[in-house]
């Protein structure tokens, strides 16, 4: 077993969540009278801290409003984030075929710890996971500390673990934890967008990860013409 251990991210890589995330995020700025957005704008920022994501939103002269936008959010979004978000397909067989075949896996996600339980609850696949480890209090990906964590709390080795996630972030917080990483291209990013950070492989589909895993042979997502991200 090359990857004993798998760490997720959960919104674009488990979930999609772009409808329900996207649509909060658009009602919040809308609610403050920005109207030039449409949802599928928005849909390359999912996964990014609110902060950054309204700061690249709102005109510098409106960053002030920053902290009200995103209580505006945060308060519209939980009662919703359910409603149209689904696993992507063959998310479900994946994750148990894995666990059947002795496979450790977690989630590590900006959200907070609450919010991937109430999700995970909701698709019922909490059980899946060893851990489920969110940003609470915790430095943002592509910072490694939410991979650190885990790492650190059930001891796992970061040389028999792989980073799988669908951002910029996701892929630079695997290579900052000393995992190998794998991006998935279904999600946030361009499979030419993931490539420029180098991750180790690629995937078009979840239910292409268990080769992956149980061999180390995969599409390989290195570049050969990129120069890799500083890590």
């Amino acid at each position: 077993m090359v990857y004993r251990n798998i760490i997720f991210d959960f919104d674009g890589t488990l979930t999609d969540s772009r409808r329900d995330i996207a649509g909060a995020q658009l009602w919040a700025l809308r609610t403050l009278g920005f109207e030039a957005y449409r949802e599928e704008d928005l849909y390359p920022l999912i996964g990014k801290p609110l902060h950054e994501t309204f700061a690249r939103l709102l005109p510098e002269t409106h960053h002030h409003r920053i902290p009200e936008v995103m209580a505006l959010y945060s308060e519209y979004y939980p009662p919703r984030a359910l409603q149209t978000t689904v696993l992507f397909p063959g998310v479900r067989e994946t994750l148990t075929h894995l666990r059947s075949r002795g496979h450790r896996l977690a989630v590590a996600s900006t959200k907070k710890g609450q919010g991937i339980k109430r999700a995970t609850d909701h698709f019922g696949i909490t059980e899946l996971f060893d851990r489920l480890q969110g940003s609470d209090g915790i430095p943002f990906k592509p910072a490694p500390d939410v991979l650190l964590a885990i790492l650190s709390q059930l001891n796992w080795d970061a040389s028999e673990t792989l980073m799988v996630g669908d951002t910029d972030a996701d892929i630079l917080a695997g290579q900052r934890a000393g995992t190998a990483t794998c991006a998935v291209t279904y999600g946030s990013l361009t499979h030419e967008e993931l490539l420029s950070y180098r991750p180790d492989f690629v995937i078009h589909r979840m239910d292409e990860l268990p080769a992956l895993a149980e061999t180390g042979e995969g599409r390989p997502g290195i570049s050969q013409d990129s120069e890799r991200h500083a890590v």
